[in-house]
């Protein structure tokens, strides 16, 4: 997250190069961040005058700003961390956490699908599912199953997964399945 925020500071984004487009996933994503932060900043001043005890008011301030921090740096990962396309490999993400690096030829079809279902990295039907705040809005499927490995949460146990495909959220749907397409 700290690495993120440092991207995010100087303007940078992981990955990107002149024979490697980004995509990016993090619009829509920053009202729920800012909801958190104007409720920690509330709750800050509410603790400054409630809490009669310096040393409490120090330690949930101190809380308080370390949750700042780690709400900005998720919020920083999903904005520097975009998917990368290149000759002949895709990089599919969602923050710092997921990372699917796929060779171009496995792509099978590319097709835009908008879905409501799903709201947070989930398998659905064999497929890994990287949604915005909306759900998805791009379909992608490979040839034969892919091995990756994913983070405990997602995997069932397993360091490795096999996935048929993933949908996953874009910011520009229309542009991101050209790239794939192209050969």
């Amino acid at each position: 997250m700290i690495r993120s925020l440092w991207l995010l500071s100087t303007g940078r984004r992981d990955g990107g190069s002149s024979d490697t487009a980004t995509f990016g996933y993090a619009r829509g994503t920053v009202s729920i961040p800012v909801a958190f932060v104007a409720a920690s900043v509330i709750e800050a001043v509410a603790i400054h005058f409630l809490v009669p005890w310096q040393w409490l008011r120090v330690v949930l301030l101190v809380a308080t700003v370390l949750s700042l921090i780690a709400i900005g740096g998720w919020l920083a990962g999903r904005v520097v961390h975009p998917h990368l396309v290149s000759a002949r490999t895709v990089v599919f993400r969602s923050g710092t956490g997921v990372r699917v690096e796929v060779d171009r030829s496995r792509i099978s079809r590319v097709s835009m699908v908008r879905r409501f279902g799903e709201t947070a990295n989930a398998i659905v039907d064999d497929c890994l599912v990287l949604p915005g705040p909306d759900g998805t809005v791009v379909d992608v499927g490979f040839d034969r199953p892919v091995s990756v490995t994913l983070p405990k949460r997602l995997s069932k146990g397993s360091s490795s997964t096999l996935i048929d495909g993933l949908r996953l959220h874009v910011d520009q749907p229309g542009e991101f399945c050209a790239a794939l397409s192209r050969d």
